[in-house]
Parts: C-alpha cells; structure tokens; sequence
C-alpha cells in the first residue's frame, strides 16, 4: 500500500453493507466487528499445506513492493512454516527481475544459511521504457 504509516481501516477494508455491533467507543467495538462476514473482514487468506496464511498488508512510501518487504514474506512463510524443510529442502521461488530483487535486505535473507531459498529471478525490465528509447512520449 502507498503511505508513510499503516492504517488499520485500510488493512482491515470496510464491509459497507455490514451493520457495526456496539458503538465505536466501545473497548471491544472492533473485536466485535472483525473477521469473515464482519463489518471489518481483513483480506483473504489461503491454505498451503495445511497452513493457513493470512493476508500480509505492507506500507511504502510509493506503494512498491521493497527489499525489506520482499525479505519479510519470506521470513513469515518460514515462521508459519509453510515449506517443509526436515529433508534438507530449499523451497524455490522465481521471481520477475525487478530491482528489489537484487538489494541486500532480500539476499541477506535468501542465502543466509538457516533458511535458504532458491530464488531464481527473471530478465530485469524497466518500469520507464523511455530510458531504452528517449524518443518515446
């Protein structure tokens, strides 16, 4: 999401065709209302493996993805182990090759040795084609 700080309304969304439960003053006015069906329902979540993965919301100035962001997925997939590493397994991930692939917080994170990822990361491209041909409007 583009933005300097989080914002709990943004992450959450707002169900508008939902009635709230309590008032907002209440001390447990948005435990009341979030989750499934609720007038706060969070993003969608998934199960891989048996493990269900929640949506991950993350803030950048531009509303980019990052290396710090990138790194972070990575790190929650492996707290919530999704991939079974028991056999000595490195789960692989292939990648588009934009430049947030190639900073330090990302291969710090993808090579250090107690939780290694084959990342294999597509031809770089160029979000402003005018670099490669100035002519171009």
């Amino acid at each position: 999401m583009a933005g300097e700080k989080p914002k709990a309304e943004v992450e959450t969304g707002i169900d508008v065709f939902v009635d709230a439960v309590g008032s907002v003053g209440d001390d447990d006015y948005f435990e009341k209302n979030s989750g499934k069906d609720k007038k706060y329902p969070y993003g969608p979540t998934c199960t891989v493996r048996g493990v269900k993965v929640l949506c991950l919301v993350r803030w950048s100035p531009k509303g980019s993805i990052t290396s710090e962001i990138l790194a972070e997925i990575y790190e929650v997939l492996d707290y919530l182990k999704v991939f079974d590493r028991s056999g000595g397994a490195i789960p692989f991930f292939l990648l588009d090759g934009h430049g947030s692939r190639v900073e330090l917080p990302f291969l710090k994170y993808v090579n250090n040795p107690d939780h290694m990822w084959c990342a294999c990361l597509g031809v770089p491209y160029g979000t402003d084609l005018r670099l490669l041909n100035p002519n171009r409007a």
